[in-house]
């Protein structure tokens, strides 16, 4: 073999041996943020403290009106997947419930601040109004919640298609 030849085989060697090792951390960091992300404990369970998230007669979940100021939000635990729901209140009256879970890799994304929920994996924002994307890498906005005001009380409704 030349030199050539074999500087060229070193080269094409290296490289099927970087591209093997990236894609390895790629899918190692992909299945640590799928099934090591943090699940906060339910709403549903124990005695809730005064003014805490309770569950309804019919496994709702609800919080006091009073928990989720303007600009602001609470966290609550959809009965139906365990991962945390943050209701928020964009403008005064204003209530929707958006998913924690960042849609380009799962991850558990930030609570609201500023007007903008922030995934610590890869940098995703999303506006806590509507859920939108403000920058990728996502590509898809974060699943709404229907919230419903009973009196002095948010019920945390079905996660809307």
């Amino acid at each position: 073999m030349t030199e050539d030849a074999v500087r060229r085989r070193t080269f094409v060697d290296g490289s099927i041996a970087a591209v093997a090792l990236g894609g390895g951390g790629l899918l190692l960091g992909s299945l640590t943020a799928t099934f090591l992300r943090r699940k906060p404990k339910p709403a549903v369970a124990g005695t809730p403290k005064a003014g805490a998230p309770t569950a309804s007669g019919g496994g709702a979940v609800s919080v006091a009106v009073g928990q989720v100021p303007v600009g602001g939000s609470a966290t609550v635990t959809d009965p139906a997947t365990g991962d945390a729901v943050y209701l928020v209140q964009p403008s005064a009256g204003q209530y929707c419930g958006l998913s924690s879970i960042c849609t380009h890799s799962g991850c558990t994304v930030n609570p609201p601040q500023g007007g903008q929920l922030l995934c610590p994996c890869h940098g995703s924002r999303f506006d806590a109004a509507t859920g939108a994307v403000l920058a990728g890498p996502a590509v898809t906005p974060l699943p709404k919640y229907t919230v419903t005001r009973n009196g002095d009380r948010l019920d945390l409704g079905p996660q809307q298609s």
